[in-house]
């Protein structure tokens, strides 16, 4: 039997409450959270919308799995990567190699109010609509996964236990 992991990434689509469950997550096991959005906008001291405007998508992702391949690999930490994370192949490998992943599975229509109060960088997002990312992401969230949590009707207390409840 293969040694549980000592890190959890949270995947999921833009929106979806990785941050906001990352940070309660790690909060409760009493270990370090990281935002890779945030770590992105320290380093290039720019918001992630530029960001991706200027540099492009796979720049951005690039940088995200530069920033995960880099964690020691005995340091205990809640991970929450960019919803596009799932594209760039080898990080999306190291994530399921040394990760338990649990993916955010957060309704479209709730995703999409969410987006429309408070927009955010969603790669592609002018070219194809949203509707058309959700459907290329959706199936790669949940093979990608060691646990799926459905958050519709949840506080985040509660999706912080299911967690915490299927993690050890």
């Amino acid at each position: 039997m293969s040694k549980q992991p000592n890190k959890i990434t949270l995947i999921g689509m833009p929106s979806a409450g990785k941050t906001t469950v990352g940070a309660a997550l790690a909060g409760r096991l009493g270990i370090d959270f990281i935002d890779l959005d945030t770590m992105v906008e320290e380093k290039e001291k720019n918001s992630l919308i530029e960001v991706m405007n200027t540099k492009g998508a796979d720049y951005f992702r690039n940088m995200e799995y530069g920033f995960i391949k880099d964690l020691s690999s005995d340091k205990k930490i809640v991970i929450s990567p960019a919803g596009s994370i799932i594209f760039q192949k080898d990080a999306l490998a190291w994530i399921q190699e040394n990760t338990f992943v649990v993916f955010l599975d957060t309704p479209f229509e709730i995703i999409e109010a969410r987006l429309a109060e408070a927009p955010k960088a969603v790669a592609g997002l002018n070219e194809r609509g949203l509707k058309s990312i959700w459907d290329e992401r959706m199936p790669i969230y949940t093979n990608s996964a060691s646990l799926i949590v459905k958050t519709k009707d949840k506080s985040v207390e509660e999706v912080v236990n299911e967690i915490t409840a299927s993690f050890g």
